[in-house]
């Protein structure tokens, strides 16, 4: 039979190690018929086929994305997004501003993004400071982490009981409401879920925008696709509305990607439900472009504000004793993973500090050993901030995968985490070991708001991995020379940041026999770039773009709107 189209005079990157350049590919349908040399390729021509020249263009495989927040982002496209600063003052008066610019009238409860921790240091930010700018309403001021947020008085009050406490269930990960001396609230919460918010919008008799739709989800689809990505792992996926949509989206043909969805677990004694729940959206919802075979878990929270599990007592404790916590033991770990193994499944988890690694890899190496002829689960454990080295190699001995979201590595959240792991920050975001030793490292965008959502561009995260210097928010150049992100030992090359958004993460999501690498037989999802990557100086990977993409044999030029309004 003959091709449909060929893409000829082109420089094929195809992530095949046994050929891992080619000059030209025939597309037939949805697939690759050929992949190798012109003249390969075009013995599949007729009088009917399309051949296209490239002009020696490079083209790498579809991308993917393997740990984002699709459905979260689209929820905030109502909240007010303002820009952020180390600077106290600037920040009220942003404050002040956006506050002035969304009225009561249109805006009754103010939740904006985002405020940077350190600006108020280890007692948080206080509540009479947001009463004296916002007294007319409710209002939430964001934590830039996404872990924690700053509450006015009014919205204190509504969150409040018949005894003036505030206790709201919101599963294993419940949230801290800091008290002062005096046992007042501050204003200051960690770890805020979502529950919190609904609290007061039911108090209030008002709703943000409940019902998923394209005018919410569309901005931040289009980019992805603007730029290359083909497939994605929602890494908290947040209810049946959610599967919902997606697959009508997909029924339509405006999907235009993989979608591989997660099972929420909210603490290991539900293991049993988030197993059901997975089995049930998969057999309602899942189909060729969409898939539900994961189970999420936090393991630990954060390292900035220090509900993580770590190895050594915090910096911060002058009695040495407090290490953080984590949301569950090593013997639930190991009861929760072994259900999951019989299920079928995977398990994706939120793993930050060192001892949350450790619990971990423990828990797994156990587990396995329980079941040593019938172990089939991924384990894919996300960020991993902080390793200690003890453990690094331990990833490709065990076979864990590790998700990293690259736009972190030039150190997006500040240097917050010192006053808890203390040196170690010195440490922090360093895969190199765990690579070195054949350790299988995949890579993500992890974006939960619209604030953030220009990082989900791959290029934007393989800069940063490659220079360990943020494009927007680059670290104070008077303590880090250049605005390195230390160690600069542990900057990315691109071969291996190439190979974590293709062939690692489809080998993760197990969809490495459809995508991930350009060969013959698997789905024609291709990116032919702007300009050759492997030209550009590191500190310019950023300019390097999608100038088209095919999805499935079928070329596409997508517009963003988020593009168009970064200018």
């Amino acid at each position: 039979m003959s091709a449909d189209r060929i893409y000829r005079n082109g420089r094929f990157y195809t992530e095949n190690p046994s050929a891992p350049w080619a000059e030209a590919v025939a597309i037939r349908g949805r697939e690759l018929a050929a992949v190798g040399t012109e003249a390969e390729c075009m013995a599949l021509a007729d009088e009917k086929t399309q051949v296209v020249d490239l002009g020696g263009k490079v083209v790498i495989p579809g991308l993917i994305d393997g740990h984002t927040h699709p459905i979260t982002v689209a929820r905030t496209h109502w909240r007010v997004r303002m820009p952020l600063t180390h600077d106290r003052e600037e920040l009220f008066a942003n404050i002040r501003k956006y506050a002035e610019a969304n009225p009561k009238e249109t805006c009754p409860y103010f939740f904006c993004e985002n405020y940077f921790a350190e600006v108020f240091g280890d007692e948080g930010p206080k509540k009479e400071d947001l009463d004296a700018i916002i007294p007319d309403r409710p209002a939430r001021i964001q934590d830039f982490t996404d872990h924690a947020c700053w509450f006015n008085s009014a919205a204190l009050d509504l969150l409040k009981d018949e005894t003036g406490e505030i206790n709201i269930e919101t599963g294993a990960i419940q949230p801290e409401f800091v008290k002062d001396e005096k046992g007042e609230y501050t204003g200051w919460v960690r770890e805020p879920f979502e529950e919190i918010d609904e609290v007061i919008y039911e108090k209030l008799g008002w709703y943000p925008p409940q019902e998923i739709t394209d005018d919410m989800v569309d901005p931040l689809l289009d980019y992805f696709k603007a730029h290359g990505i083909t497939c994605m792992m929602d890494a908290l996926t947040t209810g049946e509305d959610s599967m919902k949509y997606f697959f009508e989206k997909d029924r339509k043909g405006e999907l235009g990607m993989f979608y591989d969805a997660t099972s929420i677990l909210v603490s290991a004694d539900r293991i049993d439900e988030a197993i059901e729940t997975a089995r049930q959206w998969q057999a309602k919802y899942g189909g060729e472009h969409i898939r539900v075979n994961t189970i999420k878990f936090f393991i630990d929270g954060t390292n900035e504000l220090g509900d993580c599990c770590s190895l050594k007592p915090f910096a911060n404790d002058p009695e040495g004793k407090d290490c953080g916590s984590s949301y569950a033991t090593e013997d639930e770990m190991v009861e929760v993973m072994l259900k999951i193994n019989d299920a079928g499944m995977d398990f994706h988890v939120h793993t930050i500090c060192d001892g949350a690694f450790r619990l971990m890899c423990n828990a797994y190496e156990r587990a396995k050993a329980q079941r040593p002829d019938n172990w089939t689960m991924y384990l894919t454990l996300a960020h991993c901030e902080l390793i200690d080295p003890e453990d690094m190699r331990r990833v490709a001995k065990l076979g864990i995968f590790i998700d990293w979201s690259t736009h972190w590595s030039g150190g997006y959240f500040g240097d917050a985490a010192k006053d808890y792991v203390g040196d170690r920050w010195y440490s922090m975001y360093d895969f190199t070991t765990i690579i070195k030793e054949g350790g299988i490292v995949g890579y993500s965008s992890d974006v939960f708001t619209y604030q953030e959502a220009i990082r989900a561009n791959p290029f934007i995260g393989m800069q940063t991995a490659m220079t360990r210097v943020d494009l927007f928010m680059p670290l104070d150049p008077e303590k880090y020379p250049g605005s390195v992100r230390p160690p600069e030992s542990a900057k990315l090359p691109l071969d291996e940041l190439l190979r974590g958004y293709t062939r690692n993460n489809a080998l993760r999501m197990r969809l490495l026999d459809r995508m991930g690498t350009i060969e013959a037989g698997k789905l024609a999802n291709l990116v032919v770039l702007n300009k050759d990557i492997f030209a550009v100086p590191a500190e310019e990977v950023a300019g390097v773009d999608a100038e088209f993409v095919i999805y499935e044999g079928e070329e596409r030029r997508v517009k963003s709107e988020l593009d168009i309004q970064r200018g």
